[in-house]
């Protein structure tokens, strides 16, 4: 099993300890989960039995994650699935709602929906059991109205932990020859609408049948052609595509999507007098051999230009990828509104095997997250320098500087220039007019230090649109600047996106890939930040941070240009 698949399932096994009341076991289990996700060579710590050695695993997680790995599964789990209806797990990751109180209402009023809940919410029932009332009824029914209303969709996080769980209990089908996790979350996508799945198998019926069992599918139905849509516990949607083995390259390739790239492999397949359907490809390498391309990465299968381009030569073999990643850039720390040490960040990059990290804790004006005022930012720097002695880890000083309203950064510009590192990035007055905020971002990124410039637009996925600003003319602006554009991996960021980031490239900008790590865990989000860059299909020489330290810390000094 991946990593991530891995962390899938130790989420869900601290989802169901929660429910239990074991409170300090599930932090460990979700914690493990973080240590594992972020383990680019976990295969070999597990061979050479040195799991207890990453932080926050001891003896018993470290036998638990070596089954999941080696079987996909554990009799804890198990257990714990047969324990708990569907609707319960559901409703305690509502807002407002939780383990607790969905403990309760489970054992007082048995839900079989949420659908349910509500209407119980609405016949007063919840509000008379012991520790409720009208207030917590009101919060648990805004909470399933408010998912109701955000429709059936998913952050990319959840949706890949989500495809990993169905990807386990799938593997564990003995008809299954071959299962892989498909649809938008494989393809990196914000934001997910269905999950799908591909499985090899000589027994279609079986496989949906072993689907069917697992304790979060409410009900499927086959719709034709080796397809099932399985409805889970949430309301999401996912999609079975079951294949012989043969034929599992165009299972896969139909899986994943997108619609606009597989209408185009269409066309293709059409112009060489068949169908995409009827090409035998036991892989996707295979299909897309058959129609005179190399294999395209999911990332960049939007239905743009990619088939395009791979018939004129790009074979996207140089995409930018994890590997390539030399330093982990713009971290926060207890400093500010981080949940981490200076000297616990870098000892956990330090196992991650990078070379640099950036501390890079807000600013003064950001009161809201306990920004430094420069005493205390010089307070910072001492304690850089004394951790620096005891770490490998090259440590860079520097600032996630507010932008203000009339765009200047938020020091003066003889402690700016005093620093390894400036980010700068709008955190207030996101409200300002179009023609406000392009006239304050465009003096902002003209300030004459060389800035990174964060978060650019300023967005939370599925809960703050991008700041109302006229793009092209920022860059068009800019594009002499001292200035590099981030790509955020926060999962609740994912910012810049990728079709804006393409823009940028095809002016010459360079980018920096950032964790935007308030703890140590975070340090993980670098692939979310790799998968939006493959996505703009950027390569190892757009991004800054693939530089060694030195070559990094002189590309971005406040005071040089690139």
């Amino acid at each position: 099993m991946e990593p991530v698949e891995i962390a899938a399932l130790l989420r869900e096994i601290a989802t169901y300890l929660d429910l239990d009341g074991e409170h300090f076991r599930a932090r460990a289990y979700e914690k493990a989960a973080r240590t594992v996700e972020a383990s680019h060579d976990l295969d070999r710590i597990i061979a050479e039995g040195r799991l207890t050695e990453l932080p926050g695993v001891g003896a018993s997680l470290a036998r638990v994650i070596a089954e999941l790995a080696a079987r996909g599964a554990v009799d804890l789990l198990d257990r714990l699935r047969a324990s708990w209806p569907p609707v319960v797990v559901e409703l305690s990751k509502l807002p407002k709602v939780g383990p607790g109180r969905a403990r309760k209402i489970h054992e007082a009023l048995a839900p079989r929906s949420l659908d349910e809940l509500a209407a119980m919410c609405e016949a007063g029932q919840v509000r008379a059991l012991p520790g409720f009332g009208r207030v917590s009824e009101a919060r648990v029914l805004e909470a399933i109205r408010g998912r109701h209303q955000r429709g059936e969709l998913l952050l990319l996080g959840a949706a890949r932990d989500l495809t990993a769980q169905l990807v386990s209990h799938l593997r564990g089908c003995p008809a299954a020859l071959r299962v892989e996790g498909c649809g938008p979350a494989r393809r990196w996508v914000e934001v997910i609408d269905r999950l799908a799945l591909a499985v090899s198998t000589p027994e279609t019926d079986r496989v949906r049948d072993w689907l069917a069992r697992h304790p979060l599918v409410v009900s499927l139905i086959a719709t034709g052609d080796g397809t099932a849509l399985a409805r889970l516990a949430s309301g999401v949607l996912c999609e079975l595509h079951t294949a012989p083995a043969a034929r599992f390259g165009v299972a896969e390739i139909l899986a994943t999507g997108g619609d606009r790239h597989v209408d185009g492999l269409r066309r293709l397949a059409g112009e060489r007098g068949t169908a995409l359907e009827a090409i035998d490809a036991a892989d996707e390498a295979a299909l897309y051999q058959a129609l005179g391309l190399p294999l395209l990465p999911p990332e960049v299968r939007d239905g743009t230009d990619e088939i395009a381009a791979a018939l004129s030569g790009d074979s996207f073999a140089d995409l930018i990828a994890d590997g390539d990643i030399a330093g982990a850039v713009h971290c926060h720390t207890v400093y500010s509104d981080g949940k981490h040490t200076v000297e616990e960040m870098a000892r956990a990059a330090e196992g991650l095997g990078l070379r640099y990290l950036t501390i890079t804790d807000h600013s003064q004006t950001a009161h809201y997250a306990g920004g430094l005022t420069v005493e205390r930012l010089r307070e910072q720097w001492d304690e850089i320098a004394d951790v620096q002695r005891r770490v490998g880890v090259q440590l860079l000083r520097g600032t996630e500087s507010d932008i203000l309203a009339d765009g200047q950064l938020d020091y003066p510009p003889d402690v700016l220039d005093q620093l390894d590192v400036v980010i700068a990035s709008v955190h207030q007055r996101y409200r300002l007019d179009e023609d406000a905020m392009t006239r304050r971002l465009i003096a902002a990124l003209r300030h004459p230090v060389f800035k990174i410039w964060g978060h650019a637009l300023g967005r939370l996925v599925l809960h703050r649109d991008p700041i109302a600003v006229r793009f092209d003319d920022i860059l068009d602006a800019a594009v002499d600047a001292p200035v590099a554009i981030e790509i955020n991996g926060d999962p609740r960021r994912l910012d810049l996106d990728p079709e804006r980031a393409r823009r940028a490239r095809d002016r010459g900008f360079a980018f920096v890939l950032s964790v935007d790590a308030h703890s140590t865990g975070q340090l993980s989000y670098i692939s979310n930040a790799v998968a939006m860059a493959r996505r703009a299909r950027l390569r190892k020489r757009d991004v800054l941070n693939t530089l060694p330290a030195e070559a990094f810390a002189r590309a971005v000094k406040p005071s040089s240009t690139i």
